[in-house]
């Protein structure tokens, strides 16, 4: 999971995306998501997530102290999921894949309740708590991945 979030003046927006309705879960509200290929980079998936989704490149990237961990339904296999943070800048141009059908930019409390899971919620807090209120552990988390053409 990717948080792509925005400034605007003192003001920060975070990103959410409608699934389209040919996905599982269609109308959910959600931040990117995606898989990484065989060999990729957990942080190299999750550019590349973020650029095939809204089309947009990150300035920054983050990687979070927090992960998620949740139960594979159909194989009961628990899955630790790394999360991260993406800026982009406050004139980027959202060019949703054929993933989303909509997305919207909220402050952290709307974006919280537009998000389905509970896991998702702890990931905007994280956000805010790793990155956005810690310029000195934000500096520590940040990223500094040779970025894909």
């Amino acid at each position: 999971e990717v948080y792509v979030f925005r400034r605007r003046g003192r003001r920060v927006e975070f990103l959410c995306l409608r699934r389209s309705k040919k996905k599982s879960l269609p109308g959910i509200w959600q931040p990117v998501t995606g898989k990484r290929r065989a060999r990729e980079r957990a942080e190299v998936a999750a550019w590349r997530e973020v650029v095939e989704e809204i089309g947009a490149r990150p300035v920054k990237m983050w990687a979070l102290e927090s992960v998620t961990v949740f139960l594979e339904g159909s194989t009961g296999v628990p899955h630790a999921l790394p999360l991260f943070a993406a800026e982009i800048r406050a004139s980027s141009r959202v060019k949703l894949s054929k993933e989303h059908d909509a997305h919207r930019f909220e402050p952290a409390g709307l974006a919280r309740r537009s998000y389905l899971w509970e896991s998702q919620r702890r990931g905007l807090e994280a956000v805010k708590r790793e990155v956005l209120s810690r310029k000195d552990l934000a500096k520590a988390l940040e990223l500094r991945i040779r970025r894909p053409a």
